[in-house]
């Protein structure tokens, strides 16, 4: 394997991206609903409401003006776009991660809780570390479950259209009161689809290079860096005497005959300095804070060496340290895979007697036996996601939905003009009549709708006109998502990724909020023509699920293990301040208008941009 070839394949800049998010997003941060509303979503349009036909200014020059009614009634076609491949997250706060940020991460965060994780984090627990039974079941199925990480990259792209009815009758003295209702139903396309998503193989892990001092002579030693986590991931299966049970063994141990030190395939990897003795200790530690492969040449002599590597893995990037006898790793570095994934061992070198470089003969000795391992286990195996796809889940797929979205219904009454000051009460019902996520492994399957729930919502509309060229608008509006079964991956107690695993049925709902404020400006010699600027805050509280079954059985096929309903919960509350704006003109009884919006900032929420265009008629 060529380490130089290596690195030109593997992009370094995503690699960065992966540590990360495995440094620093160590507990669960997903969202199952995590898309904002539509700029036009209500009423088909942003802007203030243009006065009724009969009362427009033109309405008397229409060579056939129709008779003063009690009734306004209009209709409205839109068609949109919405696309987005990055979530609002920061990522390297997992402290304060409610907090409202511009920082961004992968798509990932929303689907899955991380931006990438490793196959293990699934399971149980959430790793096999410490848990040698699953380290062997792990190595007998799919060694690459407790190593390889995984980093989905892909982008969510929506476009469609959203077709209503408005209607509303004027009542009282001079048209004081009004009462009315909304209906509208949307069409959408959804397709989530692929952009580079990273998949760790042998290779990212395990690497040996040919050394030639001297290109006129043959090569003189086969170097190595091999990752921690990798590893720490290594079991072989023993006969324990006398009983003859099976036993799994670990290739990285921890022991204390009284000291404390770590055993790597019999060989002592702790060392009171970095040369004890010629044996002691029998491998070096090379940091690397992404999880790439380090620089060339990968030995290096006690003298390189620049100090031990801390408890936890801490150390200078780029450096080659050294394991300390009586340091406490296995309560530290052996507990945490992911600090594990910034440390490779590489080989003690020595000056042979024609004072050239080589390797050790105990550095020799640990690449013979880990080969001899990968030889029997891994090359044999098959990818992680190829596991993962064994079992219906395709982390490497897309998805396009195409359907009509829920059917929304508004009645409403209020007191005023539009074209003065007005106040509407609005009660709301949104029908389950759009596409539904049918099987929990369709992992990147978006449903066109609320995923087949009612929705009821309670929302104030007032504005006022304060003169013919300028409106002002606020519509707060509160909804509750009601109480639904639905398809979801078993959440077992200490995983610490969402969405994969065998299916089970969960009750889900949510509540939210909308604020929407909106300026007009109206041409002041055509009050049917002019532009909004607006303001929208989006708040999403925590999902509300239970689960009536309190254990499932895992991939490995082990019966009775925990759920927590938590899993679903935890940081699935969103938020977004989103800009918006839209321009319009009506001519008599046709009106055109366009805009979009965009997101800039928030927590747990795609970082979204809409544009739409559609056209209104009047009656």
């Amino acid at each position: 394997m060529d380490v130089t070839n290596r690195r030109k394949v593997m992009k370094k800049t995503l690699k960065s991206i992966m540590l990360l998010g495995a440094l620093c997003g160590g507990a669960l941060h997903a969202s199952f609903d995590f898309l904002s509303p539509l700029s036009f979503d209500d009423r088909g349009y942003i802007h203030w409401f243009l006065a009724p036909a009969d009362q427009a200014w033109w309405y008397d020059t229409m060579p056939s003006a129709k008779k003063h009614t009690d009734w306004n009634i209009h209709m409205w076609g839109a068609a949109y776009t919405r696309s987005a491949n990055r979530a609002f997250f920061d990522k390297c706060d997992p402290c304060d991660s409610d907090k409202v940020t511009r920082k961004t991460t992968s798509l990932s965060q929303l689907f899955f809780g991380q931006t990438v994780f490793r196959g293990e984090n699934a399971f149980p627990g959430g790793t096999f570390l410490g848990n040698p039974a699953a380290q062997l079941q792990a190595s007998n199925v799919n060694p690459f479950l407790a190593f390889a990480r995984i980093m989905p990259n892909f982008e969510y792209s929506e476009k469609g259209a959203n077709m209503g009815i408005d209607f509303a009758r004027y009542v009282g003295r001079d048209d004081r009161y009004h009462i009315g209702a909304r209906f509208n139903i949307p069409f959408k396309i959804i397709e989530i689809e692929q952009d580079g998503t990273i998949v760790e193989g042998l290779d990212d892990v395990f690497v040996t290079r040919i050394v030639t001092l001297d290109a006129g002579v043959d090569p003189d030693y086969i170097e190595y860096a091999m990752r921690y986590d990798f590893l720490s991931s290594l079991v072989f299966s023993e006969n324990s005497t006398p009983s003859g049970i099976l036993k799994a063994q670990p290739v990285v141990t921890y022991f204390n005959n009284p000291n404390a030190q770590i055993g790597l395939v019999g060989t002592q990897l702790t060392g009171v300095t970095a040369a004890d003795n010629n044996l002691i200790p029998s491998a070096y530690a090379t940091k690397n804070n992404c999880g790439d492969l380090p620089a060339v040449p990968f030995t290096k002599l006690p003298t390189q060496v620049g100090g031990s590597l801390g408890s936890d893995g801490q150390g200078v990037n780029g450096a080659t340290l050294f394991f300390e006898t009586n340091v406490d790793y296995a309560n530290n570095l052996a507990l945490d895979r992911n600090a594990q994934g910034t440390v490779f061992v590489t080989p003690r070198g020595l000056i042979d007697a024609q004072n050239n470089l080589t390797i050790s003969p105990i550095s020799a000795s640990i690449l013979s036996q880990v080969d001899a391992l990968i030889t029997t286990d891994l090359l044999v195996a098959e990818p992680v996601t190829t596991f993962f796809l064994n079992n219906g889940i395709n982390l490497l797929g897309s998805d396009r939905i195409v359907g009509l979205g829920d059917f929304a219904t508004e009645v409403y009454g209020g007191v005023g003009h539009y074209n003065d000051w007005f106040v509407d009460g609005i009660f709301g019902i949104r029908f389950p009549t759009g596409k539904k996520q049918k099987h929990s492994n369709d992992v990147y399957y978006k449903p066109t709708g609320n995923n087949g729930h009612f929705e009821i919502k309670l929302e104030i509309d007032g504005g006022w006109q304060p003169r013919p060229w300028f409106a002002f608008e606020i519509r707060p509006a509160y909804s509750h998502v009601c109480k639904r079964s639905e398809k979801r991956a078993a959440p077992f107690a200490g995983a610490t990724v969402v969405n994969i695993g065998p299916e089970i049925e969960a009750d889900v709902s949510w509540n939210y909020f909308v604020l929407q404020t909106d300026f007009s400006f109206f041409h002041p010699h055509n009050r049917d023509l002019g532009f909004t600027l607006g303001y929208e805050l989006f708040v999403k509280g925590h999902d509300h699920v239970s689960i009536c079954q309190t254990a499932a059985t895992d991939f490995f096929g082990n019966t009775g293990q925990p759920l927590a309903a938590c899993n679903y919960e935890v940081h699935t509350n969103s938020l977004s301040n989103k800009l918006r704006g839209e321009i319009f003109h009506r001519w008599n009884y046709f009106e055109l208008f366009g805009g979009g919006s965009q997101i800039l900032s928030g927590r747990n929420i795609m970082k979204e941009t809409e544009g739409h265009i559609g056209l209104a008629i009047y009656f």
